[in-house]
């Protein structure tokens, strides 16, 4: 098995597994959300989905969505990370460490993770 430092923000290619199909993954890249003795001690990491983009055409972006830079991102036209989807993934389904996200990212997704997990409205943050 491999083993990496997981910090937060750094992103990670992982076997995703499909909810409606037992033992079936895909693979998706997942930002981590936690760091420190937490993550050093779970045999799980918690994170959010990305979306690498397919084209140069601006994306829908939802409130709890973050655009990604193709700089950033390593990827020809960017990426988007999906701050409303927070999943668990064992560990031993990651399949690799991809980049890390800048600090200014990570605020930006911090911000959206509250309006994914409700804590704050999208009213009240578009203001």
């Amino acid at each position: 098995m491999k083993t990496f430092s997981f910090k937060r923000g750094e992103v990670y290619l992982v076997n995703f597994p499909l909810p409606d199909v037992l033992g079936q993954t895909i693979p998706k890249f997942m930002i981590n959300l936690q760091e420190g003795r937490i993550i050093d001690h779970s045999p799980t990491m918690v994170g959010i989905v990305i979306t690498t983009l397919k084209s140069p055409a601006h994306p829908d972006l939802f409130p709890t969505d973050v655009l990604l830079s193709p700089q950033e991102t390593k990827t020809p036209y960017g990426a988007k990370a999906l701050c409303n989807q927070i999943h668990t993934v064992d560990k031993l389904q990651i399949i690799d460490f991809k980049y890390k996200l800048s600090p200014e990212t990570m605020l930006e997704i911090n911000k959206r993770l509250f309006i994914g997990i409700g804590l704050i409205k999208v009213e009240d943050f578009l203001k």
